[in-house]
């Protein structure tokens, strides 16, 4: 049985930009993580930026108001690059050794990762060789601890098309780092099919911005027999059109209606 999680990129009043602008304008988590307990999402996706900033102190209250509120943490979302740059690749391996702290805080088995830039059609082979020597370096480095890598498909990231996310799997061959399939602009069951041997969490959004694949998506898994984590991330009303202000009650409202729609899904 699928199960549906809440990503907290839902919620933010400042989704992009600089951190110090994001950290001006937006409220913390933790002064609202209770409020989305009733939802009735299977779990969270935690965003990586709501740690910034963050003392362990702090991150390690929030991993307590989430659980005092009847919720779990079941996927990390930080922001990585394996591909892009030698420099990217070392402050990335810098980071992730971070997160081996806050997957236990937060006792999450997934962790949510970017290959890194460019997109597969101005992707050099040093690009592809310091990726896949970084994700491997990566998997050495959570050896036994029972952690889940899931790459996303995204646009101008290595795994960018149906052809470049096999690819990454085939060269990588790594049991422990799989994809996150997310809508590659193509057709969503040739999508699936061709990638459902390593899909391991999926997003979904219904942000108007965002080609409405949603339910086509899950109706497609369920068929194929999937029983893997699907995480709305971005959900109705979380990024208004210009010139209107974000409201998270209104967010709120829209993940429980997305939640609800995607689990009355039949495959």
């Amino acid at each position: 049985m699928m199960r549906f999680l809440q990503g907290t990129i839902s919620y933010p009043e400042a989704k992009w930009g600089k951190p110090e602008d994001r950290a001006a304008k937006n409220t913390p988590l933790a002064k609202f993580v209770k409020d989305l307990a009733g939802i009735g999402a299977d779990g969270i996706e935690l965003w990586g930026r709501h740690l910034e900033g963050l003392e362990r102190k702090s991150i390690e209250a929030l991993a307590q108001r989430i659980t005092d509120s009847g919720q779990k943490v079941v996927a990390l979302a930080p922001y990585w690059d394996f591909s892009s740059s030698d420099e990217a690749l070392e402050a990335t391996i810098e980071d992730a050794k971070r997160y081996l702290d806050f997957k236990d805080i937060f006792e999450a088995k997934k962790i949510r990762v970017f290959a890194g830039a460019p997109g597969s059609a101005e992707a050099t082979q040093k690009n592809w060789s310091r990726a896949i020597k970084g994700l491997h370096e990566l998997a050495r480095m959570y050896e036994g601890s029972g952690v889940t890598f899931v790459i996303e498909t995204h646009g101008e990231q290595l795994p960018d098309t149906v052809a470049s996310s096999k690819r990454l799997m085939e060269e990588l061959d790594e049991p422990s780092i799989l994809l996150n399939y997310q809508y590659m602009k193509g057709k969503v069951g040739e999508e699936i099919d061709g990638l459902f041997e390593w899909i391991a969490h999926v997003h979904v959004s219904f942000a108007e911005r965002y080609p409405n694949v949603g339910e086509e998506t899950v109706r497609h898994l369920a068929r194929r027999g999937y029983a893997g984590t699907v995480t709305v991330e971005f959900c109705t009303d979380s990024l208004p059109p210009e010139g209107k202000e974000f409201s998270r009650a209104k967010a709120i409202a829209g993940m429980k209606r997305d939640i609800a729609l995607l689990r009355a899904i039949k495959g």
